[in-house]
């Protein structure tokens, strides 16, 4: 495989998302006396705190395997009217990015969407959120939302000490976005869904792309500033699609050359199979290769600079690199290696 030479990979850090969860019987749960989950964090004190977790920010059935929503319960605590959960709320969301940004992350992305279905309280909830980490690290932020009025509420808050936000995401049915990142000056993510479709290759995800890449430039919007998304999904519904990516971002830097970023929710690719850090640390090895300089990524799980030493010879990248390529149609193979305990 040619590796192609390439400057910094531009990490923004994707754990600050109102979707993400822990299992309560996980260890990142710890049990109150009096029954309720908390969520443990250090802050910046270095004294060890308990966030207990509303239970808005429960999902599914009591017990081990319940989701706790740990990013909402922080984001609910913060915005509410007990001064010591308000305080606990902010802890726990600083907390987080301080090591999103000692992991590496060049931008933090922060999405609020899941705390409500309210349109005028994830906006509330945005302002709260930038509020809360914009100065907790010297890193920037990424604004993430369907709405791009909760962008705007983002961008109004943000004393931008770190640099303009990066807006997460424009599209074809999402030209208000583009609007604003040429308005605000801001960085802007490119998502190569088509208007109300996905792409069905790697051929529509680049014309997507042009199409966007040329309505971004006439705006005044230069290539600097765009982090193109060839769009990730989970090879287990479709073994096909992590080479549409990749075909993709191929086809993009040829036609673009350096200056353009091109980027992905490259963890999303491993989504419903074991081993997904072994998985994700092989596709954002390939998309790399490929010409990827960006990724939306958990810098924790999955650090660019430990994956720049991977063994791409070895038996367990292999398996994984057929899955994710689709040489391995729905990972016969890389199954029944995880099942044996060859994968480490």
């Amino acid at each position: 495989m040619t590796r192609m030479p390439r400057g910094p990979f531009i990490v923004i850090g994707e754990n600050i998302h109102a979707t993400r969860v822990v299992l309560r019987g996980g260890q990142r749960v710890v049990t109150l006396p009096d029954g309720r989950p908390a969520l443990p964090f250090t802050d910046e004190a270095d004294v060890e705190r308990l966030l207990p977790v509303p239970d808005a920010a429960l999902d599914g059935l009591e017990g081990p395997k319940q989701k706790v929503k740990h990013v909402k319960a922080a984001v609910l605590a913060g915005m509410g009217s007990d001064i010591d959960a308000v305080e606990l709320g902010r802890g726990y969301v600083r907390a987080m990015a301080r090591r999103q940004a000692a992991a590496g992350a060049h931008f933090l992305d922060l999405n609020v969407d899941e705390v409500t279905t309210d349109v005028e309280g994830r906006i509330a909830a945005m302002r709260w959120i930038v509020g809360a980490v914009e100065d907790a690290t010297d890193v920037a932020l990424a604004l993430d939302s369907s709405s791009a009025g909760v962008l705007r509420a983002g961008l109004a808050t943000a004393s931008r000490r770190a640099g303009a936000p990066l807006l997460n995401s424009a599209a074809l049915d999402r030209m208000d976005v583009l609007d604003l990142a040429a308005a605000e000056g801001c960085a802007v993510v490119l998502s190569a869904t088509g208007a109300g479709s996905m792409p069905a290759n790697s051929d529509e995800r680049v014309a997507n792309a042009r199409a966007l890449i040329d309505a971004a430039t006439t705006r005044g919007v230069g290539l600097g500033s765009l982090h193109v998304d060839s769009l990730v999904l989970p090879v287990a519904v479709d073994p096909e699609v992590g080479g549409y990516f990749l075909d993709a971002v191929r086809a993009l830097r040829a036609a673009f050359g350096a200056e353009l970023h091109l980027t992905g929710g490259l963890s999303n690719v491993s989504y419903g199979l074991p081993a997904r850090k072994l998985l994700n640390d092989v596709f954002i090895d390939l998309a790399i290769a490929a010409g990827a300089d960006s990724g939306i990524i958990d810098p924790l799980a999955n650090d660019p600079r430990r994956i720049a030493g991977l063994d791409r010879g070895a038996r367990p990248y292999q398996l994984a690199a057929d899955l994710l390529t689709g040489a391995d149609p729905y990972g016969g193979e890389f199954l029944r290696a995880f099942r044996a305990g060859e994968l480490g």
